[in-house]
């Protein structure tokens, strides 16, 4: 079934003269003939196609809407061949033809509103102001609709004359032609009244969220009576969610009042659940105009554009925390020298920065450890199968900084794991995977095929992705990691477990151990694989795991210290860069505060 799937989506992409155009060139035969049960089927024909063409090939009807023959054009050009087929058909009344002229311009009148109103609330992200954890009456985010309206707006679009066209040659076959039409009609207008309806509520909403010069008071109003002394500025993508996630639990956990800033609506809607006030101040004027005075510390997790916005506030003190430590050169960026401290996790974030052309000063670097660890076990899983997870990171920006072994090895790795038998496989994929090429996502649906075909028979695999894929979950899970050169080497520290890096290219194992780190404590995996057969006997016996030792110094150098606790040292860290003087005097403050010391 797939293939044929595959077969259909290739002939889709290569005709689609044959698909779209060729249905309604049947159904206008059909409708010139007068023959009922031919328009009938050629109906069916030209929806099924609609269908098929919308999930398999979108990009087939591209050469159509050049050419005018758009989804919409495609409706009325059916509509009309159902009047030509009433008109030509043998004993159809004059008031039978006006009914479906005058029903079908008011129904389409209907889906236009419902349509109408569909196109307006994507004016959400146009929305200059929005929090939540506000307090009573604040200017919240619209509530997302119910399922079902963005579908039934779907169907109203593509195929809002499907009931009155199947109706109506039904009942020419049926000999009762009016009923049967103003059933097709009647079904389909409430359709899309129902949407009209359950759109009211939001559309007012987002009128009044629209207003930003009243908006903009009523948030500002409220940020001050708050007082926030910590800020999580967030801008990007909505899949970099995850990035402000990881320390949402942190700040919460702070003695200071924090708040977190975003710049679009769906990345406020996309952040975890949290006590914490969030807003969002979508334009760049509103962000330059806003009183900040309550704010001693923002902190960054990404390197954008946007950040600029708020990086102009001088009385602010700016730190990059990033989002993960590990040896890929975006964790020693140089853009990072903008800020006035850039925390890391242990030492080895300290020697990344030093080590690279960054131009940032070692007593701008604070080692504040990972608070967002603190939630993973050490020691086997308990399982009573070993379960290995495989947790490849994406293929980057281009390819010279491409540590991906998904491309090259994803599908072997997961071949040979799954041929032990004696181990249980989770498969967790970097949220980026396959943004950038085609190929890295290719391998990732073949990796996954090849886990869902073990599973058919027998097996008892994960695929974990989506909001739901927690990192740290499928650590606790584990027993033993494979992954690539990023910070999931550093997070899965804590645990002590054994792990596995890949060796993509080959590398000498020396140059590559010197080159990274991370990998110092790893079992490397070179492009043939044949490390893998070390998997069993390393968790068969792991008081014989001569890495075991190498892990845990690792675990100091790249994390720092167990006492005093992470979240301990980021708190204290927050609360010297609060108490520092002006940043004219910054580098006055120790790198490392002395209020350090183990409690």
């Amino acid at each position: 079934m797939r293939r044929l799937v595959s077969l259909y989506r290739i002939l889709l992409r290569g005709s689609p003269v044959l698909t779209l155009p060729g249905t309604l060139a049947l159904l206008l035969v059909a409708a010139v003939v007068g023959s009922p049960g031919w328009f009938l089927g050629a109906a069916v024909l030209c929806h099924m196609a609609e269908l098929l063409v919308e999930r398999l090939a979108p990009e087939a009807d591209r050469p159509l809407r050049w050419g005018g023959m758009a989804a919409g054009a495609r409706l009325m050009a059916r509509q009309a061949a159902l009047v030509l087929l009433l008109v030509r058909a043998a004993d159809v009344s004059d008031a039978t033809v006006v009914t479906a002229v005058a029903g079908l311009f008011v129904l389409d009148w209907t889906r236009a509103m419902a349509l109408a109103g569909s196109a307006s609330l994507e004016r959400v992200g146009r929305i200059p102001y929005a929090t939540r954890n506000l307090g009573k009456g604040e200017p919240a985010f619209p509530a997302p609709p119910p399922a079902w309206q963005p579908r039934l707006v779907g169907l109203l679009e593509q195929h809002g004359d499907a009931l009155p066209l199947v109706f109506g040659a039904a009942g020419l076959l049926t000999g009762a032609p009016l009923p049967s039409l103003l059933a097709g009609l009647g079904v389909t207008a409430a359709a899309a009244l129902a949407v009209c309806a359950g759109q009211l509520p939001r559309l007012r909403r987002l009128r009044y969220l629209l207003n930003g010069a009243h908006v903009g008071k009523d948030v500002q109003r409220r940020v001050t009576a708050y007082q926030p002394e910590v800020v999580l500025y967030f801008t990007g993508l909505t899949s970099n969610a995850y990035q402000a996630n990881m320390w949402l639990e942190a700040l919460e956990r702070l003695d200071r009042k924090a708040m977190v800033v975003v710049r679009t609506p769906e990345l406020a809607r996309a952040l975890a659940p949290t006590p914490l006030p969030i807003v969002c101040v979508t334009r760049a004027e509103d962000v330059m105009n806003f009183d900040w005075s309550s704010v001693r510390v923002a902190l960054y997790t990404g390197n954008t554009g946007k950040n600029l916005h708020l990086l102009r506030e001088p009385h602010i003190k700016h730190v990059f925390v990033g989002h993960g430590d590990s040896d890929k050169d975006s964790s020693s960026n140089p853009v990072s020298k903008v800020f006035d401290q850039v925390w890391v996790a242990g030492p080895a974030g300290r020697d990344r920065y030093r080590n690279s052309d960054a131009g940032v000063r070692d007593e701008a670097i604070v080692e504040v450890g990972r608070p967002q660890l603190t939630g993973i076990e050490t020691g086997p899983s308990g399982n009573e199968v070993p379960t290995v997870l495989y947790a490849p990171t994406w293929e980057g920006w281009d390819s010279e900084h491409s540590y991906c072994s998904l491309l090259t090895m994803g599908e072997k790795i997961i071949t040979t794991l799954l041929a032990q038998g004696s181990l249980r496989v989770i498969y967790r994929p970097h949220p980026y995977t396959g943004t950038r090429m085609a190929a890295a996502r290719a391998a990732h649906e073949r990796v996954i095929e090849l886990i869902e075909r073990a599973n058919r028979a027998g097996g008892a695999h994960s695929v974990v992705t989506g909001a739901e894929a927690s990192l740290h979950d499928c650590f606790n899970r584990s027993d033993m990691l494979i992954t690539d050169i990023s910070s999931v080497i550093s997070d899965y520290m804590p645990s002590l477990k054994p792990y596995m890096v890949s060796n993509p290219n080959g590398l000498d194992e020396a140059e590559f151990r010197t080159a990274f780190p991370s990998a110092s404590a790893a079992y490397l995996l070179n492009p043939d694989c044949a490390e893998l057969g070390v998997i069993p006997g390393v968790l068969a016996a792991p008081d014989q795991d001569a890495l075991a030792e190498k892990r845990r110094e690792l675990r100091d150098y790249l994390l720092g210290p167990e006492s005093p606790d992470a979240m301990t040292r980021f708190a204290a860290a927050v609360d010297a860069l609060a108490e520092a003087g002006p940043r004219s005097t910054l580098y006055g403050v120790p790198a490392q505060p002395a209020t350090l010391e183990p409690a």
